[in-house]
């Protein structure tokens, strides 16, 4: 059975479990909640789940990730300026702790072997995410009424937002993970790991996010010596800086700051970011909704329901305890609106921004559904007799949390089921393998949506872009006869600016082009020429989200939406004669 310790650097009066006639003790509360390894199944299945099913849902994740690494495995793959030595934006060791996943897919060649390395990456991310959801989990069920906790992992599995960004190769994705070990840690009264978790997530991931960690930096000064507390921080940027840089020394040829570099551009003023689009400020209200649906209103207006339900409903006991435990409860969360207030005072915003601060939402919008529980049983209490009252707060909230769940699911569903013909597509090429010429597969359009070069059946594929409405700054292939990762491309630069000499020649040059087919005039988003020197290879079924109801086309409703829905062919099309 798991006991709880004396949290380091807490109040010896906090640690001592609560013992009171009107709350669980805390080794009951604890015993009440599924045992760790049992949640790490639970959220494990989920996470191999979406490492299945998911999606591309940020040309990023293909294009400033994925290609680079798949470069590093087999020696190929699509460039960006980020990666143009010139620049050196962007660092190698993150792509390295990706390709120790892939790595037994080698065994298997560059064929098929290729869809089997993507899909390890996948699950490894996946596990990831489930181990640090695990950890905050356990964390929350020792000190919390096994309702929250219930409610945190049920959330936790189900959301669409959740299953959109544990998966994600993206270093948004990988600080959300160091973010929730770091809120673990906090939980649990750690702070050395929560140095460790914000060390590692801040410089091999994202640095910009390290706004997000700002709360526990405060609370790290308050619970921990601060001799210590700078000596582990030390310890813990040596670690990690020092890796970073010979990587990159290794790949760029040279010795860069690419942490530095970044956060020049980015944040300092060498660059300016809006040059990839900017938003309003209601931007990620309106995502947050997408993939969150009611919780994310509940998860906002925690500190309210906290305030107005009391600590009781959430931890029990005497009213000190309980105070303190609403305390450390919306410390834990406060990252989330330190984090959603600060990307939304940037003009620039993009939807996995947010993803950072994704667990942080299901777990106060589990807290809000507990002080919501504990008001209306409250309330109906006054009202009719308490058995009565309790059982009719246990429906609604049985029904409210199916409601949620159901939602999330089908928002997950609907992603998969209208937009997923891209990652399916590619793998209809023909297998190829040995020597010979290399085969263009071309798109035009539709370039933000190729999945990865792990995508493509064979080592002599190569992606080529032709001519579309598409005016900025395309990827190139990298190429091993300029220097490959130490190259500094001369048709790079960081404003944004088109460079012609990233397109193929037309569409002519092509063996294959993926393309946007309209099913009623038969007519492609793309300028092919002559559609008769055309033929198909696959066709697969993808949204006209313009042509499309909004509540069918954002949550997949079986039946309604196949009928309500209009829907395009995602196509593969083969020149005639091409080989």
């Amino acid at each position: 059975m798991l006991r709880r310790r004396r949290p380091e650097g807490e109040a010896e009066k906090d640690a001592r479990p609560v013992t009171t006639a009107t709350s669980l003790p805390a080794r009951t509360a604890a015993s009440a909640a599924l045992p760790p390894g049992a949640a790490f199944a639970l959220l494990a299945a989920a996470r191999l789940i979406s490492a299945l099913l998911n999606i591309i849902h940020d040309c990023d994740e293909t294009y400033n990730y994925l290609e680079p690494l798949h470069f590093v495995l087999y020696g190929s793959g699509m460039q960006t300026w980020e990666y143009g030595a010139q620049y050196a934006l962007r660092a190698y060791i993150y792509l390295l702790l990706h390709a120790v996943p892939a790595a037994p897919a080698l065994l298997l060649g560059a064929g098929r072997g290729k869809l089997v390395a993507f899909f390890l990456i996948k699950a490894a991310l996946g596990l990831a995410s489930a181990a640090t959801e695990a950890w905050l989990y356990g964390a929350v069920a020792r000190r919390y009424r096994p309702a929250l906790a219930h409610c945190l992992l049920l959330f936790l599995c189900t959301t669409s937002g959740m299953f959109a960004s544990s998966t994600s190769m993206l270093p948004s994705s990988f600080t959300m993970y160091a973010l929730t070990a770091a809120a673990a840690g906090m939980m649990e009264g750690s702070p050395y790991r929560v140095i460790a978790a914000a060390a590692i997530g801040v410089v091999w991931g994202w640095c910009v996010a390290g706004f997000a960690f700002l709360p526990y930096a405060l609370w790290v000064l308050a619970a921990a010596p601060l001799a210590k507390a700078v000596g582990v921080l030390l310890l813990c940027l040596l670690s990690t800086l020092v890796p970073l840089a010979v990587v990159d020394r290794h790949f760029y040829g040279r010795w860069t700051a690419s942490l530095w570099n970044f956060i020049q551009y980015n944040v300092v003023g060498g660059g300016d970011s809006a040059l990839y689009g900017v938003e309003g400020p209601t931007y990620y209200l309106r995502n947050g909704l997408n993939n969150f649906q009611l919780l994310l209103p509940l998860a906002l207006a925690l500190p309210l329901l906290a305030a107005t339900a009391g600590g009781g409903a959430m931890r029990g006991g005497k009213a000190g305890c309980a105070r303190d435990g609403v305390l450390r409860l919306l410390l834990c969360v406060s990252p989330l609106y330190v984090w959603l207030a600060a990307i939304t005072a940037l003009p620039h915003k993009e939807e996995r921004f947010l993803y950072v601060a994704y667990p942080l939402v299901c777990l106060a919008a589990a807290a809000s559904c507990t002080a919501l529980w504990s008001l209306v049983r409250r309330l109906l209490g006054t009202l009719l007799p308490q058995r009565v009252a309790a059982t009719l707060a246990c429906a609604a909230a049985a029904l409210f949390l199916a409601g949620t769940c159901l939602l999330a699911l089908s928002r997950s569903a609907a992603l998969v089921v209208h937009y997923g013909a891209p990652m399916r597509i590619y793998s209809r090429l023909p297998a190829v393998a040995g020597p010979g010429p290399l085969i263009p597969v071309c798109t035009g359009a539709e370039w933000y949506r190729f999945p990865s070069a792990f995508h493509l059946p064979g080592e002599r594929y190569r992606l080529r872009f032709i001519k579309s409405g598409f005016s900025g700054l395309l990827p190139r292939q990298f190429e091993e006869s300029e220097g490959g990762t130490r190259a500094a491309p001369r048709q790079f630069n960081d404003r944004n600016r088109e460079e012609p000499e990233n397109y193929w020649p037309s569409a002519a040059n092509c063996s294959y082009v993926v393309t946007l087919r309209d099913r009623a005039s038969g007519r492609v988003i793309d300028e092919l020429g002559d559609l008769a020197s055309w033929e198909e290879v696959a066709a697969l079924p993808f949204l006209d989200a313009a042509q499309s109801p909004a509540l069918t086309r954002a949550f997949y409703i079986p039946w309604l939406s196949p009928a309500k829905n209009r829907h395009m062919d995602y196509v593969l099309l083969r020149q005639r004669g091409a080989q």
